[in-house]
């Protein structure tokens, strides 16, 4: 896993004339020195009007430059958890059951994966007499979120050697998980939790459901608490259909095993990439001193060196649009902070991003 260092920037008692200048590091986190920045460059805009009362959001004293105690600090982004719901209805038999399981196989066990948390649960339910299109039994995962590598071997062990399932609840069954990974969200409200459906098909033996339930309710969790729903399509499935649940998850469209069963260890490495690395928890500032939201920077150096670049901030997703930039999870509360999707794909797309949050001064606006 890609380890990215957040360089946690304090004011001194001297204003912070510009959010466009950045601060020296200092020799030492335990004795700071007091340096004067070089101009950065802002992706996107000029800014709004800061919290300092800066006219072009990067400024607020009475003049002056820029005056910062720097104290180096390294961060995570933050903790993965993934809950992934598993369709073993009798038509993944064969090779479609042996890839898919073997690839899960691959995934809970890569090193890689260390450190994210995955639980687990099949539709149709392996509970013993429970009603196939009823949620309770899907809310209670057949194996609990826990971390990897020691939960690889409960869920490698939980997995069926047949899929011999009658029906495919899909709707109780995304129901259910989505309700526990929104709970186990609310308990961790520093963790991203986002759930994996694979399935081969479209809802069967449930009356009255079609997609568009499905739909509801894979974009209620993301409005709710930003549960995201990724879909892997295995040969069978309607694409479209599972584009739309995807969507509707957050998460664009489904990723396409249809052709070749061997993808799917792909698709899950590529869910891995895209749900790590955008988001990140908010170091503590300085000297034990609380956090003002509209006092925080946030800035990419490419490569990790060269031009530091100041990432505007948005009022959340919606006000991203297609432009760089980075947003809170709660803009009153915040604990963590979670880049535009543009700034995501660059990030992540950099192996030796360096990334900074600089408390202080004003943030720049978009």
């Amino acid at each position: 896993m890609r380890h990215i260092h957040l360089l946690v920037l304090g004011a001194v008692a001297l204003p912070c004339f510009s959010a466009a200048y950045g601060c020296a590091e200092s020799s030492s986190p335990d004795d700071p020195t007091t340096a004067t920045g070089g101009a950065t460059t802002t992706l996107a805009g000029s800014g709004g009007a800061g919290a300092n009362g800066g006219s072009d959001g990067g400024s607020g004293g009475d003049g002056g430059s820029a005056v910062c105690v720097a104290t180096s600090k390294t961060a995570e982004p933050v903790p993965l958890d993934l809950v992934v719901i598993l369709d073993r209805s009798g038509s993944m038999a064969g090779d479609k059951w042996t890839g898919t399981t073997s690839a899960l196989t691959e995934f809970f066990e890569d090193p890689v994966s260390a450190g994210i948390s995955v639980g687990m649960v099949f539709f149709p339910s392996l509970k013993a007499l429970t009603i196939p299109c009823d949620v309770a039994p899907y809310k209670s995962l057949d194996v609990p979120i826990a971390a990897l590598p020691d939960n690889a071997f409960a869920l490698t062990n939980a997995i069926p050697a047949k899929p011999t399932g009658a029906g495919t609840p899909t709707l109780a069954a995304l129901t259910g998980a989505l309700q526990a990974a929104t709970a186990y969200q609310d308990a961790h409200p520093t963790h991203r939790v986002n759930v994996v459906l694979a399935t081969d098909g479209d809802p069967v033996g449930c009356e009255g459901v079609d997609i568009g339930d499905l739909e509801d309710v894979a974009e209620s969790a993301l409005k709710y608490n930003g549960v995201h729903t990724y879909v892997i399509g295995v040969v069978g499935a309607t694409l479209a259909n599972l584009d739309d649940i995807a969507e509707a998850g957050g998460t664009t469209a489904a990723y396409d095993v249809t052709d070749d069963i061997g993808d799917f260890a792909s698709a899950m490495e590529q869910i891995r990439s895209s749900a790590l690395g955008c988001e990140f928890a908010i170091p503590p500032p300085p000297g034990g001193k609380e956090i003002v939201p509209d006092q925080v920077n946030f800035t990419y150096t490419p490569g990790g060196s060269g031009t530091e670049l100041t990432l505007p901030r948005a009022e959340n997703l919606a006000d991203c649009g297609t432009a760089p930039g980075w947003y809170y999870d709660d803009n009153l509360a915040p604990t963590k902070i979670i880049l535009c999707p543009e700034s995501c794909n660059t990030v992540q797309n950099d192996e030796t991003a360096g990334v900074a949050a600089a408390f202080g001064c004003a943030s720049v606006l978009n």
